[in-house]
């Protein structure tokens, strides 16, 4: 039997040194971030479209795609669109290493992953602790982020799910 995309899958988490206990996604846990890295920034995005997350494997890949979509993927008899995150948030290309996941999250009805070096936590957010982007920054595409939240010392990007993954019209 095949599982939907929007049920909880077994084994399908990254282990439990990241913050999520091995053997569950985060499908079900529905507030907070879902916090990772990609080259050295903590990025995070809201949990509710997420479905699961799964070691990365190479797509398959589309001609005449925009260059940041990767390809698509096989799940459990959906495909799933992958997209370069790095690429995507105009990043040195990525080192494929054995941490990399892709994130897969619903998104209109689509199933779309986003490749990221390592999911690290799952954390609550509290309204106040989330502040929009600095515009001294001068970002090249500032419609990626949704602003920051300040963390332990730090501060987590935000980013904007729908922009990131569906690209400019």
């Amino acid at each position: 039997m095949t599982a939907s995309p929007s049920e909880p899958v077994e084994g399908a988490a990254p282990p439990a040194e990241a913050g999520l206990p091995r053997g569950r996604t985060v499908a079900t846990a529905r507030t907070g971030l879902l916090v990772f890295s990609i080259d050295g920034q903590e990025y995070a995005v809201p949990l509710d479209p997420i479905v699961e997350i799964v070691a990365y494997r190479r797509p398959t890949s589309v001609p005449g795609a925009e260059p940041w979509i990767l390809g698509i993927l096989p799940l459990r008899g959906h495909m799933v669109t992958v997209v370069d995150a790095r690429q995507r948030l105009g990043l040195q290309e990525r080192d494929e290493s054995g941490a990399t996941q892709v994130i897969v999250l619903r998104e209109s009805g689509e199933l779309l992953g986003l490749v990221v070096d390592l999911v690290t936590r799952v954390a609550p957010l509290v309204a106040a602790e989330r502040e929009p982007l600095p515009a001294a920054l001068r970002l090249d595409h500032p419609e990626l982020f949704r602003g920051i939240v300040r963390r332990e010392g730090g501060y987590v990007l935000l980013l904007d799910v729908q922009t990131l993954l569906k690209g400019p019209r």
